[in-house]
C-alpha cells in the first residue's frame, strides 16, 4: 500500500482519537495490533490486540476528560512506515498541564496498523502528568 495511503489512514485513526471516536479509529487498527508506550507513567506498557489498544487509549481520555490533542510538527513516510513527532497537551481535572513533544513510530500492512510506540520526550513529566 503506498505511503500516503498510510498517512491518510493513520490521520483518519488520531482524529477520531480526538473525538473520543475509538470505534472510528479502530476500522484503520489490525486486530492483532502491538503498541507500546514508553517510559514509567500508569499507561506505559505493551498492549497487544485492539481492545487492549482501545481500553488504554479510553484510559487517556478518561484520565483528561477528552482534552488530550497532538499536533503533528513532523511527519515522515515510507512504504509501510510512518513517524510522527508531535506536540502533545492536556488536561487533568485537579489543574495539572501537559504541553510536551513525543515521538510516535507506526507499522502498517495491507492498510492497518499493526505496531505502533508513543515515546514521550519528557517521560518524568508525561508520568507525573498521568499519575494517579
Amino acid at each position: 500500500m503506498a505511503e500516503n495511503q498510510n498517512l491518510a489512514t493513520l490521520l483518519k485513526v488520531l482524529n477520531a482519537i480526538t473525538r473520543n471516536d475509538l470505534d472510528a479509529a479502530a476500522e484503520g487498527v489490525a486486530d492483532d495490533v502491538v503498541y507500546i508506550v514508553r517510559g514509567q507513567s500508569s499507561v506505559s506498557g505493551t498492549y497487544t490486540g485492539r481492545e487492549a489498544l482501545a481500553s488504554v487509549l479510553g484510559r487517556i481520555l478518561n484520565l483528561t476528560n477528552g482534552t488530550m490533542t497532538a499536533v503533528p510538527e513532523v511527519v515522515l513516510a515510507e512504504g509501510d512506515n510512518v513517524m510522527m513527532y508531535m506536540r502533545v497537551m492536556g488536561s487533568r481535572p485537579d489543574g495539572r498541564l501537559y504541553d510536551s513533544h513525543q515521538a510516535y513510530l507506526y507499522r502498517f500492512r495491507n492498510g492497518r496498523l499493526i505496531e505502533g510506540q508513543t515515546i514521550p520526550v519528557d517521560q518524568h513529566a508525561f508520568a507525573e502528568f498521568l499519575a494517579d
